[in-house]
């Protein structure tokens, strides 16, 4: 049906006006990809995250609060130290590695958060400290399928080759992407180097991922492991008992005081030191 007379004059007369607000709307929403959220370290801006919501927002203003535990052993690393940071999500603790100096690995199959990784990274200019790599870390070499809880960027609690969450129940995914998955062992030595240090934050798969390091576990360059486990898993202490096998010893259990109460409150931060050997 064509429009009246009158629709096609107030069109007309308007035209002037629309294109105007139109360029205007554009150039707002192009800004508005381009917004960045400071990261403080002691009040002092130390690097920036895009702003892609309000969940990136939350990781980047609770930097020093959500998970202290993480910084101080980044903050203990040695200045020739390198960093394999599995679940990195949006770069957060693989950027503050950067800012301190360290070379890093950054492991993230989500597409959303790798995409906003390599952003973030460029943004900070640290290409150079941080090559990151679009797979999924298991006990096997495999293609299937990495199952997303909730499509945000900066979301987690995803699951590859499964749909079961970080308390080893079932969820539905809200979406599905096809994804590589390799053990870590065939991983680390397609590496030029072995790194010094491992942190392990999938929200679910830590033990399967620990059955596929075997060797790489046992490497003396390995220094130290930190490792988000949920207690209350039935692989929990099928998980610590793997790795003091390897030569660790635990330091340190701990999850900030937010994380007392709730669904979370049964997930800690464990901090692995290697033995030292007395001759």
């Amino acid at each position: 049906m064509r429009d009246s007379y009158f629709i096609r004059w107030v069109k007309f007369l308007l035209r002037p006006f629309y294109m105007p607000f139109r360029t205007t709307l554009i150039s707002l929403w192009d800004g508005r990809l381009k917004s960045t959220c400071n990261v403080k370290e002691s009040g002092e801006e130390i690097f920036k995250v895009l702003d892609y919501g309000t969940t990136v927002r939350m990781r980047a203003f609770t930097f020093e609060t959500k998970e202290p535990e993480t910084l101080n052993w980044i903050r203990a690393f040695d200045a020739e130290d390198n960093l394999l940071d599995i679940g990195a999500n949006i770069g957060i603790y693989s950027l503050y590695a950067a800012y301190k100096g360290i070379n890093v690995i950054a492991i993230e199959p989500d597409a959303l958060n790798y995409a906003l990784l390599n952003l973030n990274i460029r943004l900070n200019n640290y290409g150079k400290k941080i090559i990151p790599y679009c797979i999924a870390i298991h006990d096997k070499s495999k293609f299937s399928k990495f199952n997303i809880s909730s499509y945000e960027w900066g979301g987690a609690l995803n699951s590859f080759d499964n749909t079961l969450d970080f308390k080893g129940n079932k969820f539905t995914p809200v979406h599905s992407q096809g994804v590589f998955g390799v053990n870590l062992d065939s991983f680390i030595d397609s590496l030029p180097s072995v790194p010094n240090h491992l942190k392990i934050d999938v929200d679910g798969n830590e033990y399967l991922i620990l059955i596929g390091a075997k060797e790489f576990l046992k490497n003396k360059i390995l220094k130290s492991i930190l490792i988000e486990l949920d207690e209350t898993r039935e692989d929990y202490e099928s998980s610590i008992a793997l790795i003091e096998k390897s030569g660790f010893k635990l330091e340190e259990k701990t999850h900030a005081q937010m994380f007392d109460k709730g669904r979370f409150s049964s997930v800690f931060n464990h901090i692995f030191i290697r033995s030292v050997s007395k001759n």
